[in-house]
Order: C-alpha cells, then structure tokens, then sequence
C-alpha cells in the first residue's frame, strides 16, 4: 500500500519540474493556439494506453468497463472546467500549486475535497447519484465500435507522433550545467509527458496489487484524505490516499531545490473565488467520474467514453469561464 505514497512523491516532482497544469495548458490551446501541452498530456496518455492494453493482454490488470452517464458527464465536465478556471487549478493542480507556497490553490483544494466527500457519503450523495445512475450501455469505444483496441492505440500515436513533429520548435541554446538543468529550469514537456506515461503504468500495475484496479487518481482519493480524517476508518487510508499525499511532498522538495518555493497568500476577493471555484470542481468531478487527470490523463489511455467526454467538456467549460466569466484584463495575470 505505501508504494501509492513512492508513486504520489514522483508524481509530484513530475508535476512541479514540468509544469504539468491543465489551467494553463487549456487555456494556452484555446486563446494562443500553443499545442505544448496538449502534446505533452496526449504523449503521456499513448504511453500509459500502451502499457496498460500490455498488461491486460498478460492478465496481471483487468480495464474497467463503466457504463457511460451521459448527462451527468457532459454537465458534470462543464462544471469542472468552469470551476477550475475560477479556481485557477484542477486537482492534481491544487495538490502540487499548494505545496508550492500558493495558498489560493489551497483553499481550492480543502472545498473541492471536502466536496468531495459530501458527494461520496454526505449531503450531495442522493443527488449524485441520480445523476450518475441514469447511464446508456456504452462503457468503452473499442466495445461499442467491437473492434480491437489496439487500433486505437495505434491511431491515438499517429495523433500524437504528429503533434509531437510539428510542435518541436525548440529554440533554447543555452548551455547550462546539469543541475540548472535539472532543478532550475522547467524539464522538457516531450520528456516529461513520456515520463509521466510510464510512471502511469507503473502506478496501476502497483495499485492493482492491492486490489485497487486503477492508476492516478486524484478526486476520490482527495475525499478519502478527508473521510480518514473525520471518520477515521481504516478502508479510507488506501493506495489512493496515500498517493495524493505524496504528490505535495515530491512538489515541495522540488520547489525548494529549484527556488520555486514563494508563500503568495491571495486577495479576500481571489481567496473567495477559488472556494467557489473549489466546490464546482467538487460537484464536477463527481457528476463526471473524475478530475482531468482521472479523465484527460487516464480514462482516456485505455478509451472509456466517459474519459473522452469529459475531457472536451472540460475543455469547453474552461473556454466559457475564460471568454465570459473571468475578465479578459485580469486572464493575463492569473498566476497559476
């Protein structure tokens, strides 16, 4: 169970030595058409589809098939995209940003936990689920298309191949020292989306020996930090939990060697924006079955039609909060 803690800290210096932010990298594909990100996540998804359709081949994990809640995934993707942009972070964004000093991510991250949990077994729970319980019987695409996965796959790296040759532009000559390199600037987003995959895989192929079937995950897991706290069960401290508490300690440590670490305590304004942003999060990802990095970065490597959905709902919920709910004068200066 403790390797969801070794797994959590190397997610979290993944995390913090590439910048990997959902905020920042939607925003910059919806508004300044930059592809980086989008390269870097799909990379990172090709790599994990890779090795997961792998180790189903060999029986050592089974992929889940989910029926799709088709309602509750479009609205539940439209929310968290909304409320990551007034947030200013997702998920796994909140739990990396904070360890790096920045307060506002914080805040965002106890709502949208504590959000979370109600939707898991507390107040939000009956209306959750009759959201969630009015599914279709899609579960995965390679399923309802019966077809074998591995044509996907092998689509989803010709995508990617693609984005990754036109989108390789580097212009930095700049000789620096291996530590520089390493600890003072941003790693490559190629290498770290290739990094990010096979650590994907390495996380479920673990989880699943605990009886977990899944790899990183990020919204159930944040509840289960808070349900271990209040109620004190044992079942709640897991792999999961013990993951996401690995991400801050992998960021912290990183932040620090690198200088990243800076305490920015945020505006009453701001602090309130990202509660609220914190808590449509929360209600997002439980009506969507996930964060982005349970949809954008997982569901979607072994083809699930929730993962897929909420993902461009996602997307499109960050373009409308961004065009019509938070001011164009004020995108620039978020700091994410």
């Amino acid at each position: 169970m403790f390797t969801g803690l070794l797994i959590g800290i190397a997610f979290g210096i993944l995390l913090q030595r590439t910048q990997f932010c959902f905020v920042s990298g939607f925003r910059r594909l919806l508004f300044q058409k930059n592809t980086r990100f989008i390269t870097m996540l799909l990379i990172a998804v090709s790599i994990q589809s890779i090795g997961l359709f792998c180790l189903a081949e060999l029986e050592i994990i089974k992929i889940p098939q989910t029926t799709l809640p088709i309602m509750a995934t479009i609205v539940g993707g439209l929310l968290f995209g909304i409320g990551m942009v007034l947030g200013n972070c997702c998920g796994s964004g909140a739990w990396f940003r904070s360890a790096e000093g920045a307060l506002g991510s914080l805040l965002a991250l106890v709502a949208f936990a504590i959000t979370m949990a109600s939707a898991q077994t507390g107040s939000l729970h009956q209306f959750i689920d009759h959201w969630t319980q009015q599914t279709t019987e899609w579960d995965n695409i390679y399923l309802t298309l019966a077809i074998s996965p591995w044509w996907l796959v092998g689509a989803l790296i010709l995508v990617t191949c693609g984005l990754s040759f036109l989108g390789n532009k580097s212009t930095d000559t700049e000789k620096l020292s291996f530590f520089d390199r390493t600890f003072k600037r941003p790693w490559n987003p190629y290498l770290g989306g290739l990094l990010i995959g096979l650590l994907g895989v390495l996380a479920w192929y673990l989880s699943a020996q605990t009886g977990r079937n899944y790899g990183y995950g990020i919204a159930v897991p944040s509840a289960n930090v808070v349900q271990y706290l209040v109620i004190g069960q044992q079942r709640y401290l897991n792999w999961g939990s013990l993951f996401v508490l690995g991400i801050p300690l992998g960021s912290f440590l990183m932040a620090k060697i690198s200088g990243d670490f800076r305490l920015k305590i945020p505006e009453p304004q701001e602090a309130l924006r990202r509660i609220l942003g914190g808590v449509i999060m929360g209600l997002g990802a439980a009506l969507a079955g996930g964060c982005t990095v349970t949809n954008a970065l997982v569901a979607t490597a072994y083809f699930s039609w929730q993962g897929w959905i909420a993902t461009g709902c996602i997307l499109i919920g960050c373009w409308f909060a961004n065009k019509w709910i938070v001011k164009n004068k004020r995108r620039k200066q978020y700091e994410i």
